[in-house]
């Protein structure tokens, strides 16, 4: 018996047939759409879905600057803005006010006010806020609120070594110190494996996917700074207790490795803090060590006298008659002590620097010729650029050979007439410590590719010279009544300076001011330190670089042999020379 459903054959066929074209039709389709979108098309939806699922990671954080031991000086943290949209409210603005307040550290009333703009698309909350008030805010869930992210440089360590370091601000476009010389290692951005997003932002993982990676900002290279924070410590502590006892305007102590031109400290006061560079004024924020100039006095005597044995026109038993006083072209030139002591008479190299002779300085001076003389001190990096790795230096002042006549070039031997920077000083004196070779000075500690690019090496002197100027200055500071230079274990190569300052605004000098210095480098025997002390304008009596500066070396000395483990040198000292110290 058969269904009164029952399909004839004849329907059923024609059923079927119309099935399959259907069917037929759908698979071709789906056929044509995959040829469209994974050959024809593939290009084009690849690079749509690259823009949706791995967006540009915009945020990124600078590189850290670490001290030679590793200690952190500066790196970026992460803070958030945080913006209100009315338009997207879900609760009202008092509720809403009421939840952040705790958070924002604002009262609820003031963000009330904030909140209820509600014709404003924006509304700036609160900036700066640390990641976790914003990961609280994040979490109570509140409809309308935007959570910007951004880096904020900081400085852990305050004011230490804050002219090295500098600031850096990128809206401004403003940057200091090695913030601006290593800005290029600093924002370099490694190559790394891509990673895919959402498009709500949330990581999409697969096998290649590195978790801290894709949950880490990205991050510039390291830089390593030839510092030493220890030292640095010290070097500003010492020089922040003379120049409050002393009220001196301004001070700096550059610690530095003669062997290889690597500054361990280089402390520059009045400093400042440069988490907030901008509250301060910006003669404070100036490297001054760098971009100022000033007279060297008889500091400058160690490159006068070395100048002219290297030239040949005095020898290491030299005799120089020392009247005490001496006119020339008009102009009288005396010692500082020839009221009190008269005229030494015929005294030798070592004489000179012991008693700081100035009347010794300019014969010395004057028996090179003006060319020879001039073509030492360029030598020595006189009137040129150091070429530091920071910002704004200066090239100091020497007057072309043609423009010398005797007085100018008898007081450029006791360091008048010309004008220095710290920093040029002390590399020049460097050099002699070095066996003659000069090397440029310098923060970053570079690799070895990098360091033979960028450290200039020259000779100046012959070793047999440089180690004479070793011997003459070490026995001068071990034969000398005052305590500068003098430190247990340790014999020291220097010398002592005072000259009085210019007057800014014309010729002639400042009554009763001064810059008073010291620059020496021991172990004499094989000197591995050197340290230069400058300070502008002590106030008291008494205002010499033995009694200001002098005592700043020993301390910092003493202080930088300890944490370096210095070999002592004492044995070449005599009993005499010991008991003095």
């Amino acid at each position: 018996m058969f269904s009164k459903f029952q399909i004839k054959p004849r329907k059923y066929s024609l059923f079927a047939t119309l099935l399959q074209v259907m069917f037929f039709l759908f698979a071709a389709a789906i056929v044509i759409k995959l040829i469209q979108l994974q050959i024809i098309d593939s290009h084009e939806l690849n690079e749509k879905a690259k823009q949706m699922r791995q967006p540009a990671r915009t945020f990124s954080f600078r590189g850290e600057i670490i001290d030679r031991n590793g200690t952190r000086l500066a790196a970026d943290t992460t803070l958030y803005d945080i913006y209100a949209h009315p338009q997207y409210y879900s609760e009202t603005p008092i509720r809403i006010a009421s939840q952040l307040a705790p958070y924002l550290k604002q009262p609820t009333n003031e963000l009330f006010k904030k909140l209820s703009q509600i014709d404003a698309s924006t509304i700036t909350l609160a900036k700066n806020i640390n990641r976790g008030d914003a990961l609280k805010i994040k979490n109570l869930k509140i409809r309308g609120l935007d959570l910007v992210q951004k880096s904020e440089r900081v400085y852990p360590q305050g004011n230490l070594a804050s002219h090295i370091l500098g600031y850096i601000n990128l809206d401004a476009n403003l940057s200091a110190g090695v913030e601006r010389t290593g800005s290029v290692g600093l924002e370099a951005i490694p190559e790394v494996q891509p990673v895919e997003y959402t498009g709500k932002g949330d990581v999409i993982y697969d096998i290649h996917t590195d978790p801290t990676y894709a949950t880490s900002p990205l991050t510039g290279e390291k830089l390593v700074l030839t510092i030493d924070s220890s030292i640095q410590h010290i070097a500003e502590t010492e020089l922040s207790k003379m120049m409050q006892k002393t009220k001196a305007d301004r001070g700096t102590v550059i610690v530095l490795n003669p062997k290889n031109g690597e500054i361990l400290a280089f402390a520059v006061l009045p400093s400042y803090n440069p988490n907030q560079y901008n509250k301060v004024d910006a003669s404070i924020v100036k490297n001054w060590v760098l971009s100022d100039v000033y007279p060297p006095g008889s500091t400058f005597k160690i490159l006068t006298v070395a100048s002219a044995l290297e030239t040949g026109v005095v020898t290491k038993n030299e005799k120089i008659y020392d009247p005490g006083k001496i006119k020339i072209q008009g102009w009288d030139i005396t010692n500082y002590d020839y009221n009190q002591k008269g005229a030494p008479g015929w005294i030798d190299l070592k004489f000179l620097f012991e008693h700081s002779s100035n009347i010794g300085s300019v014969k010395v001076a004057l028996k090179m010729p003006p060319y020879e003389h001039y073509k030492m001190l360029r030598l020595f990096g006189i009137g040129s650029k150091t070429k530091i790795d920071l910002p704004g230096e200066s090239a100091g002042i020497i007057p072309d050979h043609n423009t010398w006549d005797e007085v100018r070039q008898a007081t450029i031997g006791f360091g008048y007439s010309i004008a220095t920077t710290p920093i040029q000083l002390a590399a020049s004196v460097a050099a002699i410590a070095n066996n003659g070779i000069w090397v440029t000075p310098h923060v970053i500690k570079y690799n070895k590719e990098d360091y033979e690019k960028r450290i200039e090496k020259r000779k100046v002197l012959s070793p047999e010279t440089a180690k004479l100027m070793t011997g003459i200055l070490a026995s001068s500071i071990d034969a000398s009544e005052g305590k500068a230079g003098k430190i247990p274990n340790y014999r020291v190569a220097g010398k002592t300076g005072t000259s009085r300052k210019p007057n800014p605004n014309g010729p002639g000098y400042i009554a009763n001011q001064v810059f008073t210095s010291f620059v020496g480098y021991f172990p004499a025997k094989n000197p591995q330190v050197l340290i230069m002390v400058v300070i502008d304008d002590p106030k008291g009596v008494d205002m010499w670089g033995s009694t200001v500066a002098g005592p700043i070396f020993n301390n910092v000395a003493i202080e930088s042999a300890r944490i370096l483990n210095l070999e002592s040198d004492a044995s070449d000292m005599n009993a005499k020379d010991k008991r003095r110290i």
